[in-house]
C-alpha cells in the first residue's frame, strides 16, 4: 500500500496530475473529448463555410486534442441575442447556454454585467494578442483595458459601391470624374448633377433620378463626427458622455439631408443594394459583408432588365479630414463553464483566425480576416480562381477594398455602454426620418405644381437645423452627461 501511495505521489509531482489522467492541457483528451456549442447568425455562403470549417476542425485539431464543436444558427443577430437572454433567464422553452455566441459590444456588455463573459485574455499570451488588428482587440476591452471579453473572429468595414455600366454613361455624357467618391461633399455635388442630367432626358420636370443612399445611418452620423474632430459616444469606466457637436452636425446635415429632401439621395427598399437592383440609385455606401449582394442586373418597374457591371471604392471622408472608418462585426463571448470548456473554446477560436483558415472564411463570406498580417491582399489570390463570375468578382474587389481601409484609415467603434443600442438607434433614425418625411413633403408640393427649388425653400433652413439639432440632441442626453 505505502509503495502504491508513493507511485501515485510520485507520478503527481513528477508529471503533474494530467500526465498520471492522460490528460491534456486543461484536461482535455481525445479518448473522452469534451463538446462544446457555438451559436451565431451566418446564413447563405457565410453558413456555408463556417459549417465546413467547423467540419474541418472537428476532424484534424479537435480529433487530436478532445474538441468537438456543435455550431447552430439562431436567426438574425437581434433573435440570437433573445434567444441568449431567455437562456441566460432561464424562460420555459430556452435552450441550454452555449458556450460562445457571436454578439456586438453593447449586448456583450450586458452579459458582462451579469457576470457571464469569460476574460479570454487569461487564456491568450501578449505575443497571441499581438497578431490580432489593435481596432478589433481593443472594441472587446472592458469594462477595463486589462480584460478582453470579445474574441475578434471576422470583421466588416465600409466601402462605396457603385454601378459602373450607368454611371459611365452619365460621365461620358457630362465629363463628371470618379475622384469625387473621395468625399462625402464630392458625392453630394456629383449627386446633383446626376439629377440635373437625368431630369434633362425627359419632358416632365424635376423627375430626375437619384444617385446615392446610404445603408447602417448611424455609421454615417458616428463616423462623420469622428471626421469631423468630434466622438459622440465618449466611454469611460461603462459611462458616456456626449460630444454632440453643432457645427460637426450642420456638415453632416448639409451633405445628407439637403441632397435628399432635393431628390439627389433616396432609400426605397430594406438594403440600398437592393434600390440599385431596381435602378433607384446608382451608388451606395454600405457594409463589406453586405456589399457581396451588389445586383449583377438591373430590373425596372416596367419589367426591362439588362446586366450591369460595377465598381468598389473606399469609404468617403469630409474634405480636409483624417480618414476614419467603422470596424464592426460580430465577436465572439465565451460564456463562463467548466474550465476545460472554456480554453477548448478559445483552442477553435485561435485556430479558426489563424490566417489562412480566417482567409478562407473571409474568401467565401464577404467578411475581413482579423490579424495583421493577413492585410497582404496577395494571401487572398489563391482562393479567387480566374472565373467570370460577376459576384466572385465583386467579393473579390469588395476584400481588396476593404483591406486597404483597415490599412490607410483609423479604425473605430463605439465602446459600449448602458442603453447604447438606444442610443445609436436615435442617431440611426432621427436625421434619417426627417429626411423622408420632408422628401415627402417636397415631392407633394412639385406634384401640387410648385418647382422643386420653391418646394425646398422653405424646409431646407437654418430654423429647420437648430429644430432638429435641439431635439436630437435632448434624446441622446438621456443616455449619457
Amino acid at each position: 500500500m505505502k509503495k502504491i501511495i508513493r507511485t501515485a505521489l510520485f507520478c503527481f509531482l513528477a508529471f503533474g496530475l494530467a500526465a498520471c489522467s492522460k490528460k491534456g492541457e486543461h484536461g482535455l483528451s481525445a479518448k473522452n473529448p469534451v463538446v462544446i456549442t457555438i451559436w451565431h447568425y451566418y446564413n447563405g455562403a457565410q453558413l456555408e463555410e463556417f459549417d465546413a470549417l467547423v467540419k474541418e476542425f472537428n476532424e484534424s485539431v479537435g480529433m487530436e486534442k478532445g474538441i468537438v464543436v456543435e455550431a447552430f444558427n439562431r436567426g438574425s443577430i437581434n433573435d440570437l441575442s433573445q434567444a441568449v437572454q431567455d437562456s441566460l433567464e432561464g424562460k420555459v422553452g430556452s435552450d441550454k447556454l452555449p458556450n460562445a455566441f457571436a454578439t456586438y459590444a453593447d449586448t456583450a456588455y450586458v452579459i458582462d454585467k451579469a457576470g457571464m463573459a469569460v476574460d479570454i485574455g487569461k487564456y491568450l499570451t501578449a505575443d497571441e494578442i499581438a497578431e490580432y488588428e489593435d481596432a478589433y482587440i481593443e472594441e472587446g476591452r472592458f469594462p477595463t483595458n486589462e480584460q478582453i471579453k470579445l474574441f475578434p473572429i471576422a470583421k466588416s468595414t465600409e466601402v462605396f459601391a457603385i454601378n459602373t455600366t450607368d454611371w459611365k454613361k452619365f460621365s461620358e455624357a457630362t465629363g463628371a470624374s470618379d475622384e469625387t467618391f473621395a468625399t462625402w461633399e464630392g458625392i453630394a455635388r456629383t449627386a446633383e448633377e446626376y439629377y440635373k442630367w437625368t431630369d434633362s432626358l425627359t419632358e416632365e420636370p424635376d423627375d430626375g433620378k437619384a444617385f446615392f443612399g446610404r445603408d447602417a445611418f448611424a455609421n454615417y452620423m458616428i463616423i462623420g463626427s469622428l471626421q469631423l474632430g468630434h466622438e459622440i459616444f465618449k466611454v469611460s469606466d461603462g459611462k458616456m458622455t456626449i460630444d454632440f457637436d453643432k457645427d460637426a452636425m450642420k456638415r453632416i446635415w448639409d451633405n445628407y439631408y439637403v441632397p435628399y429632401v432635393n431628390g439627389y439621395y433616396a432609400s426605397y427598399g430594406k438594403f440600398r443594394s437592393d434600390d440599385v437592383k431596381t435602378g433607384d440609385l446608382l451608388a451606395f455606401v454600405g457594409s463589406t459583408s453586405g456589399v457581396t449582394y451588389f445586383p449583377s442586373s438591373v430590373t425596372k418597374e416596367d419589367g426591362t432588365n439588362y446586366e450591369i457591371e460595377n465598381d468598389i471604392y473606399p469609404l468617403p471622408n469630409f474634405e480636409g479630414t483624417e480618414p476614419y472608418a467603422v470596424q464592426q462585426g460580430a465577436g465572439m463571448l465565451v460564456l463562463k463553464s467548466e474550465e476545460v470548456k472554456e480554453y477548448a473554446t478559445i483552442e477553435f477560436l485561435k485556430w479558426f483566425t489563424q490566417t489562412d483558415i480566417n482567409l478562407s472564411f473571409a474568401a467565401n463570406s464577404g467578411y475581413l480576416p482579423v490579424k495583421k498580417d493577413a492585410k497582404d491582399g496577395s494571401k487572398l489570390e489563391k482562393f479567387f480562381e480566374e472565373t467570370g463570375d460577376q459576384e466572385r468578382i465583386t467579393l473579390k474587389k469588395c476584400l481588396d477594398i476593404g483591406l486597404n481601409v483597415v490599412s490607410d484609415y483609423k479604425l473605430y467603434t463605439t465602446k459600449p455602454f448602458e442603453y447604447g443600442n438606444e442610443a445609436r438607434e436615435v442617431l440611426n433614425s432621427s436625421m434619417q426620418q426627417k429626411a423622408q418625411d420632408d422628401r415627402a413633403l417636397v415631392e407633394k408640393a412639385i406634384a401640387d405644381g410648385k418647382t422643386r427649388e420653391e418646394a425646398v425653400k422653405p424646409i431646407v433652413t437654418d430654423e429647420n437645423f437648430e429644430q432638429w439639432y435641439g431635439d436630437t440632441y435632448n434624446k441622446l442626453k438621456a443616455f449619457g452627461e
